[in-house]
């Protein structure tokens, strides 16, 4: 899979973004007016602007909009730390009350047959404690989000499921492929299972498997690894069923990531043509997930269509997977 970025002999060289862009929802564009409110109002150490786009609403949006409209401001625009903190605890539930704990349906304390050839007890006392975890990682979508999806920036899923954890308390495409694994090593076939049906779920929705189970996620897949998870669990059990109800969902990913945006010729010295497949992000606007802090990045750049290049390629490099940090400073 090529970067984001490409050769001279790209179609898609030219300085100008013209490449196409998924809109986001009403909700997404008010939460990220909420996370940049926090980012002005808070310690940039004390915060986490991921917390503010998972927020859910507890009335409806237009209420809440007006709401937020009216909140009390200094003569330079800013809102004190009291006055907003009683905002979101009034008309906001907490980031990750959209989700609730579900007991795994396929979890043993030691499974029979559980890591067969690790003798040492120590190892095998702390291989434990980590297949343990599975039971704090089980998740399922709360009925609220399926009642009132215009209420939550999570989308809705068939069935639980297994989180990253931490801040990160949606679904994640290529995590799944880990957590799969994990799962399989712990004998939990069934759970992983039901996370393939999950991201199913949304190839069907949405033509694609998305970087995760967000509303502001819908611009953008992540590396496709559904095949691999598919194979790995027929590998492991033998599901021809399973294998047969995702094919053509992995034929419609297939299509995906063949399509005009993500498919691209190299030539080599001697000429001769390479058809590639790159991440490009359906995206040309700061992440809603880090939509402050993308903005303040952008700043150096003066004309418009550098900031969308620019967007664009972050969004990208999250579609691949490549996760930011001090390695690339």
């Amino acid at each position: 899979m090529a970067a984001a970025n490409h050769s001279p002999s790209s179609p898609y060289s030219c300085a100008k973004d013209s490449g196409p862009v998924i809109p986001t929802s009403s909700l997404v564009t008010f939460l990220e007016r909420v996370q940049e409110t926090a980012f002005q109002t808070y310690e940039r150490s004390k915060f986490d602007h991921k917390d503010f786009i998972d927020l859910s609403l507890k009335f409806d949006l237009s209420t809440t909009v007006k709401a937020f409209d009216e909140i009390s401001k200094t003569e330079n625009g800013s809102v004190s730390t009291k006055d907003f903190e009683e905002f979101i605890g009034k008309w906001f539930k907490s980031a990750g009350e959209d989700l609730v704990y579900v007991e795994p349906m396929d979890f043993e304390t030691e499974p029979f047959g559980f890591l067969p050839k690790v003798e040492n007890p120590e190892v095998r006392a702390w291989a434990l404690e980590v297949h343990g975890l599975w039971k704090k990682l089980s998740r399922e979508v709360s009925s609220s989000v399926h009642d009132h999806p215009e209420l939550h920036t999570l989308l809705p899923l068939p069935v639980p499921g297994m989180i990253p954890g931490s801040r990160f308390r949606e679904v994640y495409y290529w995590d799944s492929y880990w957590v799969i694994r994990g799962l399989l090593a712990s004998k939990m076939h069934e759970t992983a299972k039901a996370i393939v049906t999950n991201l199913i779920s949304l190839l069907d929705t949405y033509g694609y498997v998305l970087n995760g189970a967000r509303a502001y996620y819908t611009n953008r897949s992540q590396p496709p690894l559904l095949s691999a998870m598919v194979y790995e669990i027929y590998n492991r059990t033998g599901d021809a069923d399973l294998a047969k109800k995702a094919l053509p969902a992995l034929l419609k990913e297939y299509q995906f990531w063949n399509s005009e945006i993500h498919t691209m010729i190299i030539h080599d010295v001697e000429n001769c043509n390479h058809s590639l497949n790159r991440y490009y992000a359906m995206w040309n606007k700061p992440r809603p997930e880090a939509s402050a802090i993308d903005k303040r990045f952008a700043s150096k750049f003066l004309n418009v269509n550098e900031k969308q290049k620019f967007y664009r390629e972050l969004a990208s490099t999250a579609e691949s997977g490549w996760d930011f940090s001090t390695r690339w400073m």
